[in-house]
């Protein structure tokens, strides 16, 4: 069987180096840490996790604000109230939940007049602020991976590498196949994987690769790191060679209300080195990670922190 890669030791981990710099910034500082959420519309998936955000902020003893929006604001309009939230004086970071009403995700599909769209809207959040790490800035920065310089990293793809630092999960020269075109996860993940920062071959399969090149990817793949989160979608035992590291960062509620990943999760496990439960995996890290480069925006509105990330692995695991 597998090893479980839990996200709870990782956690627990971040959150060890992360009290003693909250606790310094109130003390020396008198600056607490602060985190805005915006919202658009109240998906019910969204708003779930947009609430464990702000309840690990309040755990922390930091500062958290839930900014809800009606769903049918327009692109200018959001991009405007991003901006002046991310203008505020106190707030250190700033986050929009996704996903976003179709007229602002996608407004050339959607029929929409206005041509601006998430990235404009994104973009408006001031880059010592863009916590989640995913507005043009942050993106150029993770393409350039010059690890002593970077602001931020995106959120998930710096939770996937506490994770992989913590199980000791080696990725120089491994084949590596990333799953998905999301912007917050697969596509940040693809470049950390296959750029200075991890040193992996990666290889990036989404649905209009055909079902041909995706079986040959995967049946080579050393590591294996999917965030599709589609009913229709399964990765099964037989798609897969012995001793793959399995990384499932895709979360779904199934009809019987049960939350699952990509992974037909037991026959996987029997067949996989290492792989991550869903849930209880790649999700709390993530939000660990958000808690993380929060910290590190209020250090740079103090001017008491720098820039880049230090990498190390954690114990080795049974």
């Amino acid at each position: 069987m597998a090893v479980l890669l839990y996200g709870k030791p990782v956690v627990e981990e971040i959150e060890r180096r992360l009290m003693p710099e909250i606790d310094e910034l109130k003390a020396r500082h008198g600056t607490t840490p602060s985190l805005v959420v915006v919202q658009v519309g109240d998906d019910p998936a969204s708003t779930r996790y947009v609430g464990r955000k702000i309840q690990s902020c309040e755990r922390l003893g930091m500062k958290a604000q839930h900014v809800l929006l009606r769903s049918d604001i327009g692109p200018a309009a959001l991009r405007n109230e991003v901006a002046r939230i991310g203008a505020g004086k106190d707030v250190h970071g700033v986050l929009v939940q996704l996903p976003l009403p179709r007229q602002i995700e996608d407004p050339d599909a959607s029929g929409g007049a206005d041509p601006i769209d998430k990235f404009d809207v994104l973009d408006a959040i001031p880059p010592e602020k863009d916590v989640d790490g995913i507005a043009a800035g942050s993106v150029a920065e993770l393409y350039r991976a010059r690890t002593r310089r970077l602001t931020f990293l995106p959120s998930t793809a710096l939770a996937v590498k506490r994770l992989m630092d913590y199980y000791r999960i080696e990725t120089r020269g491994k084949r590596a196949v990333v799953i998905g075109r999301n912007d917050i996860t697969s596509k940040p993940i693809m470049l950390l994987l296959g750029g200075r920062i991890c040193d992996a071959s990666v290889t990036w399969l989404h649905r209009h690769v055909s079902q041909e090149i995706q079986a040959e990817a995967l049946a080579r793949a050393d590591i294996v790191v999917t965030a599709v989160g589609r009913a229709d979608y399964r990765i099964t035992r037989d798609m897969l060679k012995p001793g793959v590291v399995f990384i499932d960062v895709a979360t779904r509620v199934t009809e019987s209300g049960k939350l699952v990943g990509d992974a037909d999760f037991e026959p996987v496990s029997g067949i996989a080195s290492a792989i991550t439960p869903v849930p209880g995996g790649v999700g709390p890290i993530t939000v660990a990670a958000l808690m993380e480069n929060t910290v590190r925006a209020a250090r740079f509105a103090v001017g008491a922190g720098g820039l880049g990330y230090t990498f190390h692995q954690g114990p080795a695991q049974p």
